[in-house]
């Protein structure tokens, strides 16, 4: 690799990017915080949060939720059924 010489300027906008990306990075953890009652259905994590509703945290083994899994659920079994469907449909992976 070759080596770049940066502006001054190109840097401060280097610097003020990756502090941004640090904020996101700490809101989402403030608001998983809020999350309780972490539990996991075929390799997916959900929890409630404060205001009773359910949401998706993670997928295994993949780095983002399916457009199905993204907001929150008004019931656990949504969430559930809607794996099911997904793994039917051969979106997910069924965990062995």
């Amino acid at each position: 690799m070759k080596a770049v010489d940066l502006t001054p300027a190109e840097v401060k906008l280097l610097e003020q990017r990756r502090s941004a990306l640090g904020a996101i990075d700490c809101s989402i953890e403030q608001k998983n915080k809020l999350i309780t009652g972490i539990k996991e259905y075929k390799e997916c994590e959900y929890g409630m949060s404060q205001y009773g509703s359910y949401q998706v945290l993670s997928v295994h083994g993949s780095s983002t939720l399916p457009a199905e899994l993204e907001g929150t659920f008004t019931d656990a079994r949504h969430i559930t059924r809607t794996i099911d469907n997904l793994i039917t449909e051969g979106k997910l992976i069924e965990p062995k």
